[in-house]
């Protein structure tokens, strides 16, 4: 094959515009598809089990501790995932590693097809959390690396809002698919899969990640070609062992550490009270079945798509602050005021249920702002690995709590996880909206 030629002009001429003042082009477009698609699938995989736990428990004869394993196993998976996974795309690329997951995706659904045993599907339910961690790690930096400054932030923020979207697509395919058929259930996951796989092949290598390991002609070749006469700002080089040690030097402990810790204040939370939306529902004398669940779900994806619009009136740090208190109030009403009307209930955990969507659109805005393109997908990496450790553990302990302390006292417990964050916030919240990235 011919080399193509090299651009004449360079990244380092002043009088061109940067790759952040570029138009949103076709390019731009099938980078967002690329990560929201990810994003949707790894909500419906989060969310799919919600349907399948109790069936699959009931064939397979799992205690409530195994149940509690059983949806926690894909956040373990997570947790593994993000940790390593985000190091290994910083030294060998966003593509390869963002490409390959997807056949990952494919294969572990159809795998839930064939498990006769507890530990099977465990397995391969960790195995997806695994790949799910990877898109965590690399799809958000990936984006904020193609999409030009201005959408950056509400693109970003879009993640985690058709992460909702995949989220509650679960809940309504699982509502009208039998119990019986709860391997299907947990294998539809391969149609999106496949089709986000296909969209993937077409998109090239970030121009930045290649700036940073000095393929800069690489980079400039695909400006060139695919979005236009652009400059590529300038990054920091690549270290030769960069990794998760560099994450907590001196000067960057508190930013990574803050990383992580807002986000698994934010999703322990949701995922051990959503997993488990229907006996907590009940508990608190709230109507359940289809209608109720709807009507959370309903309220999940209010939430995100106001979390989209708030995130851009707001700074980053007001809008941690903010959405932290509210949760706090929210749970502390139920949790304290166990005799209270069903109204009040009912209000205080919608307020809860549409806040923490909302809230959670800046789990992925905030890390790929905080870390430089040399460290981005490490540093995201970790934060959604933190992060998966309270989401496991809680969704792990949620069935016991809920048989020891009621629905009632579990929630008063749950309310300890806002309110860490948002004591965290108030130290250690940075302002990077209007940063560049570096």
């Amino acid at each position: 094959m011919t080399a193509q030629p090299e651009p004449a002009a360079t990244a380092t001429r002043p009088s061109r515009p940067t790759l952040d003042n570029a138009p949103f082009g076709r390019i731009h477009l099938l980078a967002t598809v690329c990560v929201l698609g990810g994003a949707a699938l790894d909500g419906y995989v989060l969310g799919v089990i919600g349907h399948a736990v109790e069936p699959a428990s009931a064939q397979l004869g799992l205690s409530a501790l195994g149940s509690g394993l059983l949806a926690a196993s894909a956040l373990i998976g997570v947790f593994v995932g993000g940790l390593f996974f985000g190091g290994i795309a910083d030294r060998f690329g966003r593509r390869r590693v963002f490409l390959w997951n997807l056949l990952a995706f494919v294969v572990l659904s159809l795998a839930q097809l064939v498990v006769d045993s507890a530990w099977q599907l465990v397995a391969v339910r960790i195995l997806l959390g695994l790949a799910i961690g990877v898109e965590y790690a690399v799809g958000a930096a990936l984006l904020a690396e193609f999409v030009p400054r201005r959408p950056r932030g509400a693109l970003l923020g879009s993640i985690q809002a058709l992460w909702i979207v995949g989220f509650v697509a679960a809940f309504l395919i699982g509502s009208a698919v039998s119990p019986d058929a709860w391997r299907w259930l947990l294998a539809s996951s391969a149609v999106p899969a496949f089709v986000v796989l296909v969209l993937r092949t077409g998109l090239p290598e970030s121009p930045r990640w290649l700036h940073a390991q000095g393929r800069t002609a690489e980079a400039e070749q695909i400006v060139h070609d695919r979005i236009g006469d652009y400059a590529i700002p300038d990054v920091a080089p690549a270290a030769d062992r960069a990794g998760l040690a560099e994450l907590f030097t001196p000067d960057r402990w508190r930013q990574s550490l803050y990383a992580g810790l807002f986000w698994f204040c934010q999703v322990a939370p949701f995922f051990a009270i959503f997993t488990f939306v229907g006996p907590i529902l009940a508990m608190l004398d709230v109507q359940e079945g289809f209608t109720g669940d709807l009507l959370m779900n309903v309220l999940q994806l209010v939430g995100a798509g106001l979390g989209v619009w708030v995130l851009h009136l707001l700074s980053r740090r007001a809008f941690v602050v903010s959405s932290f208190a509210v949760m706090v109030v929210g749970l502390l009403v139920i949790g304290l005021f166990p005799d209270a009307p069903g109204v009040l209930v009912v209000a205080a955990f919608g307020l809860f249920t549409l806040v923490i969507s909302g809230a959670s659109n800046i789990q992925f805005v905030y890390p790929s702002e905080m870390f430089e393109t040399r460290l981005r997908t490490t540093g995201v990496g970790f934060a959604a690995a933190f992060s998966r450790i309270g989401a496991a553990l809680a969704t792990y302990l949620l069935p016991v709590s809920l048989d020891a302390l009621g629905a009632h006292g579990t929630l008063l417990v749950a309310a300890v996880f806002p309110l860490v964050g948002l004591l965290a916030s108030l130290a250690w919240a940075p302002e990077t909206r209007q940063s560049a990235l570096a």
